[in-house]
């Protein structure tokens, strides 16, 4: 039924359960699995220098890392659960890419991902990506939320 699975992570509690139910699923339809980070390093430069320059200063090193840092623990989260990741950092608008250009190049056919992410303040402003992922994808999208306490 599914053949390649994405999950874009983070770093925050919500894309770790996403990650975490993906794996399953995964596993059941023997698929493959891709880890991705979406690094919207122009909009993050623009806003720190007012420039719009792209890799200018050590902020592009510093998103760089922190992207490599978050697929790190996501493919250390799959290899303690004995299951083989790709990882890739993509980069451009989140949204756009989790949507609608990843699935596309990769022929994606279901997207996993938390119910809410890491940036409150932008989700406040411009709206959540989940919620845009969910709207606007060109393929199946499970939204993975935090189980209630009973």
């Amino acid at each position: 039924m599914y053949n390649n699975i994405v999950v874009p992570l983070d770093g925050s509690h919500n894309a770790q359960l996403a990650l975490g139910e993906a794996i399953k699923l995964a596993r059941t339809f023997n698929a493959t699995l891709h880890l991705v980070n979406v690094a919207d390093d122009k909009r993050l430069i623009y806003e720190v220098t007012g420039t719009g320059i792209a890799n200018s200063g050590g902020y592009y090193s510093e998103l760089a890392d922190h992207a490599n840092e978050i697929l790190a623990a996501g493919k250390a989260q799959a290899d303690k659960e004995d299951f083989p990741v790709t990882t890739e950092i993509l980069h451009g608008n989140p949204k756009q890419v989790i949507a609608t250009e990843y699935p596309k190049d990769y022929d994606v056919d279901l997207i996993i991902m938390g119910k809410s992410g890491t940036d409150a303040i932008d989700r406040l402003l411009v709206g959540s990506t989940t919620a845009y992922v969910v709207r606007n994808a060109t393929v199946n999208v499970l939204v993975v939320a935090e189980p209630s306490v009973k």
